[in-house]
């Protein structure tokens, strides 16, 4: 066991630690639908392992939910909503860096910090869309970038 700057245990074995197993089929499928955009999709099969999950990689999913949900207010014209949600999901994820189930948390975060600079910028035209710098959650080695 290890100890990680948050102060938990975290193992060094992949079988006690589930951050270190590979993502399951419906975490591949909430990265698809999170990398395409279908954020509520997203949220719905997040939010069936987050339920399901009792340790504390629960707020893992709730996490990666939370910033999808966050850029579903955004794509809906709600600012303040995105806002809040893409800092819980950041807050939430903090814990599980850099990688948890073969997901860049570390990047994701980036991605989610880029989205809220620009929401905190006044300059930038309104409404605010998310065009090509729409975050995209990637696989890590040995995992790789699930196709859309």
């Amino acid at each position: 066991m290890t100890f990680r700057k948050d102060h938990t245990m975290r193992s060094t074995n992949a079988q006690d630690d589930p951050c270190r197993q590979p993502p399951s089929a419906t975490l591949l499928a909430a990265v698809r639908q999170f990398n395409a955009g279908d954020y509520f999709i997203c949220h719905e099969t997040l939010e069936d392992l987050w339920v399901a999950e009792q340790r504390p990689l629960r707020r893992f999913y709730q996490g990666v939910l939370q910033i999808g949900v966050g850029l579903l207010h955004l794509q809906r014209g709600n600012e303040n909503g995105a806002r809040l949600l893409l800092e819980k999901g950041s807050q939430l994820l903090r814990p599980f860096l850099p990688v948890c189930q073969g997901l860049d948390l570390a990047a994701l975060i980036e991605d989610a910090q880029k989205v809220l600079e620009q929401l905190n910028d006044s300059t930038p035209e309104r409404p605010l869309t998310l065009g090509t710098w729409r975050p995209q959650i990637h696989l890590v080695e040995p995992f790789e970038t699930p196709r859309r």
